[in-house]
């Protein structure tokens, strides 16, 4: 094999199973494109833009914030993003423990909320301006806020008590999560079905690997966020570009690739994008108030 090619993501499945995976991915894109690939995690998501930034990484794992920021840097060259159980886009919903007391976006005022990290789109940016054009800023609406780096800290958080409601990701039946207004749990733009019976409308959330997906309760879902992107950026050379191009659009159909993708970046499947389809993700880091 030639030269290793560097496959950067960000601060996720830090543990010994993350290392496994990241392993075991990097083995199989191996296989399949001929070329050695090291899958390496950056410590922070601010770390793994500026790596793109700096031209460090042929392929870049980024959430959809971490993509806007580095691909200002002008690195990267083609976008795909990942497909979990409904398409390309996902939305963040503000939870509660199910045995709680606190049932609407009201009974947040004075609490505290675990957040994720400043640029996640589900674990804050997104929450945040749904509550902001309510007119529920959260530095007016919460008691306390904190920010503990991962999904799985905030689920850990709102489960142990620590905190009263957290933010994470989760994806909606029946819903059209193209729309730009978001699916709100207190309108009927989210249907009639979803207000009667909220558990038959999630099909994704992002507690379930931690606890029971029973055991919390979504009292706010944000409009669509677009998914996480993989690239290819321009210090892969050229002549990979195709390959690394077929592999990903093809990874659905390889079980394999699938499952590794599957259990490293909660992804199913990629498809073709570009930058226009995280315009809304620039947005909301826009106009989103301090």
């Amino acid at each position: 094999m030639s030269k290793t090619v560097t496959f950067a993501t960000g601060p996720v499945q830090l543990d010994d199973d993350g290392a496994h995976l990241r392993r075991e991915l990097g083995r199989a894109l191996s296989d399949a494109l001929g070329v050695e690939i090291e899958i390496v995690a950056e410590g922070s998501y601010a770390a793994l833009a500026d790596r793109v930034s700096r031209g460090d990484a042929a392929l870049a794992w980024l959430p959809p914030a971490t993509f806007v920021r580095a691909n200002a840097g002008g690195m990267i060259d083609r976008v795909y993003s990942s497909e979990r159980t409904f398409g390309a886009r996902y939305q963040a919903a503000i939870f509660v423990r199910a045995d709680g007391p606190i049932e609407d976006v009201e009974g947040l005022r004075g609490k505290r909320v675990a957040w994720v990290d400043r640029e996640s789109c589900a674990g804050y940016l997104f929450p945040k301006l749904e509550l902001s054009e309510r007119g529920l800023p959260p530095d007016s609406l919460f008691g306390a806020q904190e920010f503990v780096e991962s999904h799985l800290r905030v689920v850990r958080a709102v489960r142990d008590g620590e905190v009263d409601a957290g933010a994470t990701f989760v994806q909606l039946r029946g819903v059209d999560v193209r729309a730009s207004r978001p699916p709100s749990l207190e309108t009927p733009e989210i249907g009639e079905a979803v207000q009667q019976d909220l558990s038959q409308s999630l099909a994704l959330v992002g507690w379930a690997p931690f606890v029971p997906p029973a055991a919390m309760r979504p009292i706010l879902v944000s409009r669509a966020i677009p998914a996480d992107a993989l690239c290819i950026t321009r210090s892969l050379p050229t002549a990979l570009r195709d390959a690394v191009k077929d592999v990903l659009l093809g990874a659905g159909d390889k079980p394999k690739l699938s499952r590794l993708f599957r259990g490293l970046m909660n992804a199913d499947r990629f498809a073709s994008s570009d930058a226009s389809a995280y315009e809304p993700v620039r947005r909301a880091m826009t106009d989103a108030p301090a």
